[in-house]
């Protein structure tokens, strides 16, 4: 039950990180849309010149190849905790520090449990995503391994 527990509350504090990340992310989406908007206002009706280089944002440029039936909703959500997870178990693999190990610890153990309840696992997500979630969690491994034996190469060399 405790272990249940401990498992519960890593989810929940992943999710919480996701959801910040996220909100700050729409912000300031929201804000670049509404900078842009208003500098459409006081703009001239003539198109560029033909020397001029044609402006564009990098919002405009990335919603332009979305794929937007893929990562809307709950989707993207898991997308985000996928992300989250990836991100601090390639980030924090040789941390220093108590916290960013325990943000590789947090994220090891959550990609190497192999859960079909809980609808944020691992596996649910990857399959939620179209992704085989013993592809990607072979693929982590040995990337850590790679790394891991790197830094012992060079520490030896």
């Amino acid at each position: 039950m405790r272990i249940r527990l401990e498992v519960i509350r890593l989810g929940f504090r992943r999710l919480t990180r996701v959801l910040a990340k996220m909100v700050k992310t729409k912000t300031l989406v929201a804000g670049a849309k509404t900078a842009l908007a208003r500098a459409g206002e006081g703009a001239h009706e003539e198109g560029p010149s033909v020397f001029e280089p044609e402006v564009m944002l990098p919002l405009q440029y990335y919603e332009a190849f979305r794929r937007k039936h893929l990562l809307e909703g709950e989707k993207a959500l898991m997308f985000a905790v996928l992300e989250d997870a990836v991100e601090g178990y390639q980030r924090y693999l040789k941390s220093s520090t108590k916290s960013g190990q325990n943000r590789f610890r947090e994220a090891e153990e959550w990609i190497d449990r192999q859960d079909k309840l809980w609808l944020f696992s691992f596996d649910n997500v990857c399959e939620a995503l179209d992704i085989d979630p013993e592809y990607m969690r072979r693929g982590l491994h040995q990337w850590k391994q790679r790394e891991l034996g790197r830094t012992e190469h060079v520490s030896t060399g």
